[in-house]
């Protein structure tokens, strides 16, 4: 009862002038509001980041050139090649699916209708190392590749561009620059990261894409996944040795290649964006301070305010833990107060964000409300204990007799 007493007294003694304890409030509301906005935010860029990545598989290495700086300029030390990949393939024991990645952008063209899109070229495995899957036909096989055969998959908004008249597009034939290429499948869609369309794109066999219609002898990188009975440290070190057995290096040479680890990239992104979230958290919590000092100035004033009814109080008997405990929980309400409110206006924002951006689903962080609410009573007590233990403190002949 003695608790809720105080807190009730505490309310009163507050609301006598709303429109100072709003203004006080107001420096809670807004960090309260920012940190949750801000955690909230990393929450969600971590929970997408998730999903791209796991939609592409994070087991997945890549090979890829390496490049250094000569002078003024960049080059690269050797240029990734189809010997490369079947190096890797024949040798490489530790993996279970392998392909050629390349891809270029190019209008496509059927009938009256042109469209620019991706075309990316790999072999039989380059679906499965990508997260995709075919929604209906079928994929080419490892013929297919050997034969530089001009077959291809098709993506949902390249088929809803081409095939405006609501033509199958399975079995048609369309143009990639000089190329005819048939539609053998269609790709399940898939939604966009990034403001990128996977559905924006043709896959067709990397030799038909290297060979007949950019004429290069080098892919862009090699794309593999470990087998079951392997983890990726071992898939890289095999890798890292073949490869350099196949370019002639010495052991004291430098590998003139790169491996990327998709995990190992996903981790250094986590890495960076927690750190970043944190270090805008922190400044955003700049604001609780502000607000803590307001807190601790209108305390004062209010401590000066109510000097003789503190001095009434004691001479009817209260003592100084009273009197400290009064001023210390209008401190804590008035903090409380404005941290909820802080909480109402963050999910306000949070809600209103996950309406309008619909490139990310947002994920609410539920600690963030948590940790608002002690940091909420801990500025009030750390910025309300001074001004309280003045009150306390005075003595209660000069409190009367102040003016």
């Amino acid at each position: 009862m003695f608790l809720l007493d105080t807190i009730k007294l505490a309310l009163r003694a507050l609301m006598r002038n709303r429109t100072r304890t709003f203004l006080t409030m107001l420096g809670i509301i807004i960090g309260i509001s920012s940190v949750i906005i801000m955690m909230s935010l990393g929450s969600s860029l971590t929970h997408y980041m998730d999903n791209v990545f796991s939609s592409i598989g994070t087991n997945v290495i890549n090979v890829r050139d390496k490049w250094v700086r000569d002078g003024g300029t960049w080059r690269v030390l050797h240029s990734t090649d189809e010997a490369d990949y079947l190096a890797l393939r024949d040798n490489c024991q530790s993996v279970k699916y392998i392909s050629p990645d390349l891809s270029t952008t190019t209008p496509i063209v059927y009938g009256n209708n042109n469209h620019n899109a991706m075309v990316s070229g790999g072999n039989e495995h380059y679906l499965k190392l990508n997260g995709m899957s075919v929604a209906r036909g079928t994929m080419f096989d490892e013929n297919d590749v050997r034969a530089l055969a001009k077959v291809c998959l098709i993506g949902t908004t390249v088929a809803e561009k081409l095939f405006t008249d609501g033509e199958e597009p399975i079995g048609q034939t369309i143009r990639c620059g000089n190329v005819p290429l048939l539609v053998i499948g269609t790709l399940q869609e898939r939604e966009k990261q990034f403001n990128f369309d996977f559905n924006n794109q043709i896959i067709t066999p990397y030799t038909t894409l290297q060979k007949r219609l950019l004429g290069r002898t080098d892919i862009d990188q090699i794309s593999m996944a470990a087998a079951p009975t392997s983890d990726n440290d071992h898939v890289v070190e095999e890798v890292r040795q073949i490869l350099r057995i196949y370019h002639g290096l010495q052991p004291d040479d430098e590998d003139d290649f790169e491996i990327e680890v998709q995990s190992e990239t996903m981790d250094q992104l986590s890495g960076v964006l927690n750190i970043v979230v944190l270090i805008l958290s922190l400044i955003a919590g700049i604001s609780l301070i502000v607000g803590g000092v307001g807190i601790m100035n209108i305390m004062y004033v209010t401590v000066t305010e109510r000097t003789r009814e503190i001095g009434l109080r004691k001479a009817l008997g209260a003592r100084r833990r009273n009197i400290l405990t009064q001023f210390l929980s209008e401190s804590v309400v008035l903090s409380l107060a404005g941290g909820m409110v802080g909480i109402v206006v963050g999910l306000g924002i949070y809600a209103i964000a996950s309406a309008f951006i619909e490139q990310m689903s947002f994920v609410l962080n539920g600690v963030a409300i948590l940790i608002s609410f002690g940091v909420c009573t801990l500025v009030g007590i750390f910025f309300g204990w001074y001004p309280a233990r003045k009150a306390s403190n005075l003595d209660p002949i000069q409190a009367l007799r102040y003016e």
